[in-house]
């Protein structure tokens, strides 16, 4: 085993799985752009391009950071990608969950591919929130 991975630590590992899930996010946002339930209605059109690019380029800025071996920074932009993209979701699909909670939407409730999406961003979020208090390489001896 080579001497640089002997160094990396669990928040390490941490930061690169939080980029793989923003990026899928923001892909599978992407793919099914952006719509639930009805669609024939507008409240179930929650797409924003921000979105995607806060997910796809916060990930792909936090692996340029990691090679960069700027780990605290690549730790906080994998935080910061999705819980900003998260906020702006909330914002774009306000009306789609009153709808379904409310009931004008009840027999059809929460779609399935809103609850993957949201499955997904906040698991980036939280894994990223963890990667700013892990270490991210051992102490060297």
């Amino acid at each position: 085993m080579s001497n640089t991975a002997e160094k990396k630590s669990f928040g390490f590992y941490v930061i690169i799985f939080a980029a793989v899930l923003s990026i899928a996010a923001g892909v599978y946002f992407l793919s099914i752009h952006g719509t639930f339930g009805l669609d024939s209605t507008h409240n179930g059109v929650c797409f924003d391009p921000l979105i995607v690019g806060l997910l796809i380029g916060g990930a792909v800025a936090a692996v340029v950071l990691v090679m960069l071996r700027r780990y605290g920074l690549a730790a906080a932009v994998t935080a910061a990608g999705p819980g900003v993209a998260l906020l702006v979701f909330v914002h774009k699909c306000y009306w789609y969950v009153v709808d379904v909670f409310v009931g004008i939407d009840e027999k059809h409730g929460f779609d399935p591919r809103f609850i993957t999406f949201v499955v997904l961003i906040i698991a980036a979020f939280l894994l990223g929130e963890i990667a700013i208090y892990s270490r991210k390489t051992k102490a060297v001896r």
